[in-house]
C-alpha cells in the first residue's frame, strides 16, 4: 500500500553544529543536508530500510522527526560516545547516495524513488477488511442480543454499502463460525488479513457492562494505563489467563512500535480513521459518543495498514440493547461505518 502523506517539515536548527537536517524535495527525490563541524567524522551504512549515520566530533543529539515524504518516513538521533547516531528510515522502492560537500562543510543524503509512478487514468480499487468479532464457539457478549450475531449482520450490511461505492470488501467470517477453536489462533488469523495488500481493517464488536452504559467507542492500537480499557482488552483478547497473556503480548508490541517511525505513521492514520468512523456513526445513529481511545487489542497489534476496533453499542443496556436487535438500527450503524470509511478514503489518507 502506498499512502499519500502530508509533509511535516521541522526546520528549526540548533545553534551548535550538527542538529536537525535541512530537508528538500524534488520530483522523485528527498534530500537531507547535515551541517558538519570542521573536524567531524562520519560513517554510513544501510540495513533494509534504515540508513545509519555515525557522527564523531559532534555535539550529542536526541531527536525524532516524522517526515513522510514519498521517499523518507523520518529519522531519529541518539547520543553516542563522542557524537550522535542518526537513523533515517526509508520507504520501500528507494535508493540513496551520500555526498560530502565543502564551504560550508556538510553531508548530503539523497534518497530517490527507483521508479517514477506512471500516470493512471483510474485509481486502484481500495480493499477494506471487515472483521465481525467472535462467532462459532465464541458468542461474545450476551444481553438483549448476542454480540456474534449483531456484529455479523452489521458487517454484511456495511459490505453491501461499500461495494455500491466501488470498494472491494473482504470479511474474516461471513457466517456464524470461528476461524479456529484456539482463540489465539483465531485472533491471529483475523489479524493476518491486515496486511499491506489491503487498504484498511475494521474489527466490529459490541459491548456489555455491569453498570448502565451505552454508546459507540472506537479504538486504535496502543498502550493504556486505564484499568477499564485494559480489562476490556483482556476480555476481547480471549478472557481469563489467555486474555491476560495475549494482552501482555500486545502491550509489548505497543511499546516496541513507539520506537518505529513507520509504525507511528500508520498509527496516525489509524487514529484519523477512528475519528472519522466515530463521527459518522454518531451522526447516523444519534448514539452517545464514548470517544476514540487506544488499547492493546491483539487483533490489530501487527496491522500494516490503518486498523481500528469499533464497539457499536451495549448489548445489555435496556434501550440500546433493544435497538441493536432491530433491523432499522443495524442499518443506521452500517451506514455510519460505510460513511466513515468513505470519508477517510476520500480525504486522501489511504491509496493502493
Amino acid at each position: 500500500m502506498r499512502c499519500i502523506f502530508t509533509l511535516i517539515l521541522i526546520v528549526a536548527l540548533l545553534p551548535l553544529g550538527l542538529a536537525q537536517p535541512r530537508v528538500g524535495l524534488e520530483a522523485g527525490l528527498t534530500r537531507l543536508v547535515f551541517s558538519l563541524p570542521g573536524q567531524a567524522r562520519f560513517s554510513l551504512s544501510r540495513t533494509g530500510y534504515e540508513i545509519t549515520i555515525r557522527f564523531q566530533g559532534t555535539p550529542p543529539r536526541s531527536l525524532r522527526a516524522l517526515l513522510n515524504t514519498p521517499q523518507v518516513v523520518g529519522y531519529r538521533a541518539t547520543p553516542s560516545p563522542g557524537g550522535s547516531v542518526y537513523v533515517v528510515t526509508l520507504k520501500p522502492g528507494t535508493s540513496h547516495r551520500a555526498l560530502e560537500l565543502a564551504d560550508p562543510r556538510r553531508l548530503v543524503l539523497e534518497v530517490r524513488s527507483n521508479t517514477q509512478p506512471r500516470p493512471s487514468t483510474s485509481a486502484p480499487t481500495p480493499v477494506v477488511v471487515l472483521d465481525p468479532g467472535h462467532g462459532g464457539i465464541d458468542p461474545g457478549a450476551i444481553g438483549l442480543v448476542r454480540e456474534e450475531e449483531v456484529v455479523l449482520d452489521v458487517a454484511l450490511r456495511t459490505k453491501r454499502l461499500l461495494e455500491t461505492r466501488g470498494i472491494r470488501v473482504l470479511l474474516t467470517r461471513s457466517t456464524d463460525q470461528h476461524l479456529s477453536t484456539n482463540k489465539a489462533t483465531d485472533l491471529g488469523l483475523r489479524a493476518a488479513m491486515a496486511d499491506s495488500k489491503r487498504t484498511l481493517f475494521i474489527s466490529i464488536h459490541a459491548n456489555a457492562s455491569k453498570r448502565a452504559a451505552q454508546g459507540i467507542e472506537v479504538y486504535y492500537f496502543g498502550e493504556t494505563i486505564d484499568q477499564r480499557l485494559l480489562s476490556k482488552a483482556i476480555l476481547e483478547n480471549g478472557g481469563g489467563s489467555l486474555g491476560q497473556r495475549l494482552t501482555q503480548e500486545a502491550r509489548s508490541v505497543a511499546q516496541r512500535l513507539m520506537r518505529d517511525l513507520l509504525a507511528q505513521a500508520n498509527l496516525k492514520f489509524s487514529e484519523q480513521l477512528a475519528l472519522k468512523t466515530l463521527q459518522a456513526m454518531v451522526r447516523e445513529t444519534g448514539a452517545v459518543s464514548r470517544g476514540v481511545q487506544t488499547a492493546p487489542f491483539y487483533v490489530i497489534r501487527n496491522a500494516r495498514i490503518p486498523a481500528i476496533l469499533v464497539e457499536i453499542g451495549f448489548v445489555n443496556h435496556p434501550s440500546e440493547g433493544k435497538k441493536l436487535a432491530t433491523s432499522a438500527y443495524r442499518a443506521q450503524l452500517a451506514r455510519g461505518l460505510a460513511e466513515g470509511v468513505m470519508a477517510f478514503l476520500n480525504n486522501g489518507n489511504a491509496q493502493r
